[in-house]
């Protein structure tokens, strides 16, 4: 009997019930029934190698998948590099899971490394999205350049940055010898971009040549990149132009037989397309060398002299552009502050090394408002140092609640603040805000994850 003749008979109707029944069931079955897969001359995959690090405990894991389903970033490094710093690796269940999270979330990737083990490397070989954890980038082989300029927008970027990381020689030589004969704009563009990877002194006269591009926004590009080298030329442009514009009398003024006092010249405007005058043509200057030439020229008092020049907030504003260049950026701050906008000044701030943020929040809190403490607190990897968090919830608990969270402590306090002072604080931290359910389960949360961790290093 076929399928067909079953089926007929089911919806016709048949006095042998049981037959029919039982010649759908074994068709049924065979219509879903595996084939045998046909002989192939692929190797199998080789098992994953031994494990040389003890793997966290299921109760570590179910943290890890609460804190991944929170999408908190920075409270996810803090897990992982706990991990590391235990010696132990993510238990295997939650390694597809994270391997996934740290692909869409690139800003993980150095933290995650370290508690994937051997057994995620192994697992980051077997798809291609992984490979950064791996160690594979395309397959080993060097990126074409002339291919990547073909590819969509974003694939563009993506390659030209590869390329420029697995050989910068190389790179250069490609842009110095086919500069004339690159015709599209975004192309030039991009591969300017490209060069902010590993930036060194040897890219330089590439970046000099960038500046005599027809596009502005070319070498708009161009001169982003070169006030961050050091001691480049421009940077002595800018470094003659400012000592011989300048005087000091009682205040910073501009020199009467200055250049500022002049129009400006060509190798002025190369150094800076947009046409400029008065004080802008003063603060891109200011952006282009470090602001240790300002103490080297006016001594430790140059910060307060700077202000009170009549030009000051130009100045000031060139070097918050450059305050990355700076060797200390302390004796910058309180000047600063009172001069620049506070969006401009965090964005000045953004740019520090990590290890800078903190004592640049212990000298500033206190002039903060919440919205600009909170976006500051964000900039700062956790978990943060004790005195940090200190200042933090001081700063906080003084400051008025932004009106949807009356009485709710703020989140990134909790999140990322150091464990021990804030559970020797949260009495306080109770009082001052009563409504405090969801962030106290954040803070048991990340409590019980170094107490498992702790519980498995010393059982």
């Amino acid at each position: 009997m076929s399928w067909a003749q079953a089926t007929q008979k089911l919806v016709v109707g048949a006095s042998e019930t049981d037959a029919v029944l039982a010649e759908c069931a074994a068709f049924g079955l065979a219509r879903r029934g595996g084939r045998v897969a046909a002989a192939a001359e692929v190797e199998p995959i080789a098992p994953a190698p031994a494990e040389s690090r003890p793997e966290a405990s299921a109760r570590v894991g179910g943290i890890l998948t609460q804190v991944m389903a929170s999408e908190d970033n920075e409270m996810l490094r803090e897990c992982c590099l706990a991990l590391d710093r235990a010696g132990l690796v993510v238990p295997y269940r939650q390694l597809p899971d994270l391997l996934a999270a740290a692909t869409a979330r690139s800003v993980l990737r150095d933290a995650v490394g370290g508690a994937l083990g051997t057994r995620g490397r192994w697992l980051a070989e077997r798809r291609a999205a992984w490979a950064w954890a791996a160690g594979v980038t395309y397959e080993n082989e060097l990126v074409d350049i002339e291919e990547a300029l073909d590819l969509s927008p974003a694939q563009r970027k993506a390659r030209l940055a590869t390329a420029r990381r697995q050989d910068p020689d190389r790179y250069r030589r490609y842009l110095v010898e086919n500069w004339a004969e690159l015709r599209r704009v975004e192309d030039r563009k991009l591969l300017v971009a490209a060069l902010a990877d590993g930036l060194d002194p040897l890219d330089e006269p590439v970046l000099e040549q960038a500046l005599d591009d027809r596009s502005t926004n070319v070498r708009e590009e161009a001169v982003v990149l070169l006030r961050r080298v050091p001691g480049s030329a421009m940077s002595q442009r800018a470094e003659q132009r400012l000592r011989a514009g300048l005087v000091l009398r009682l205040v910073i003024d501009l020199n009467p037989e200055g250049p500022y006092e002049l129009e400006p010249t060509r190798e002025e405007l190369r150094d800076s397309p947009v046409r400029r005058t008065g004080s802008a043509r003063l603060k891109a200057d200011a952006s282009s060398v470090s602001p240790d030439f300002w103490l080297a020229e006016y001594g430790p008092k140059a910060p307060r002299l700077l202000r009170a020049s009549p030009w000051g907030s130009a100045l000031l504003q060139g070097v918050a552009t450059n305050l990355t260049m700076a060797a200390d950026p302390l004796p910058w701050l309180t000047e600063l502050s009172a001069a620049i906008s506070a969006p401009a000044l965090l964005d000045a701030l953004d740019e520090l090394p990590a290890e800078t943020l903190g004592k640049v929040l212990l000298k500033l809190a206190g002039t903060w408002n919440h919205d600009e403490l909170d976006h500051f607190c964000t900039l700062l990897p956790s978990p943060w140092h004790p005195d940090v968090t200190r200042v933090v919830l001081e700063r906080f608990a003084e400051l008025a609640d932004r009106g949807w969270r009356v009485g709710r402590p703020p989140e990134i306090l909790l999140r990322r603040g150091d464990l021990r002072v804030l559970s020797d604080h949260w009495e306080r931290i109770a009082t001052r805000w009563p409504v405090h359910g969801a962030e106290e389960l954040v803070l048991r949360l990340r409590t019980e994850l170094h107490e498992e961790i702790e519980r498995r290093e010393n059982p």
